[in-house]
């Protein structure tokens, strides 16, 4: 039997108090963006184990007072794969909710070739709205991204002189 202190809450009163809250959020993060002058966005997409893509995405600015904001607003589940059209169209949504198009200083994202032609797109759609972005200086790669490759190289590159070191033994001991 439940405890007569307890107050259960129902699933759609849940639901509802929880996207209040995140449109509470969004309110006030859009008008903390009033005051920026320059916003970064870093941007990750990844497919899980079971081919589903998905894309975080996080903003970052500091205030007129030189206050550092962070804030995660973006995790969603992508119906299709994280072509660089996909993310485009992801990123511009971002850009007109927020309204930061023209305060976008810099992109952090991975270094995969999908991200390059987004970076392209991305400086010519901004280019057409007579906003000035330039892929080269404001985009940054992701620094954890670019060690997770070395140390996988790294690693295939030791385990290959391993199983060659292996092999000659082998043949040496026959």
């Amino acid at each position: 039997m439940l405890r007569s202190e307890i107050t259960l809450v129902h699933c759609t009163k849940l639901s509802s108090m929880i996207f209040s809250k995140y449109d509470e959020i969004h309110a006030k993060i859009k008008q903390d963006l009033k005051e920026s002058r320059q916003v970064s966005i870093a941007l990750n997409a990844w497919s899980s184990s079971q081919k589903v893509a998905y894309l975080r995405v996080l903003i970052y600015w500091m205030n007129a007072i030189f206050q550092y904001h962070k804030h995660f607003i973006e995790f969603i589940s992508l119906q299709v794969k994280h072509t660089d059209h996909h993310l485009m169209q992801k990123l511009f949504k971002i850009l007109n909710t927020y309204n930061i198009k023209n305060k976008l200083f810099d992109v952090i994202i991975n270094n995969a070739s999908n991200n390059d032609t987004l970076k392209k797109k991305l400086e010519r759609a901004l280019s057409w709205r007579d906003i000035s972005w330039n892929r080269a200086q404001n985009s940054i790669s992701c620094i954890t991204h670019i060690i997770n490759l070395v140390t996988q190289k790294f690693i295939r590159a030791i385990e290959s002189e391993t199983l060659n070191d292996n092999f000659v033994m082998s043949l040496n001991d026959d």
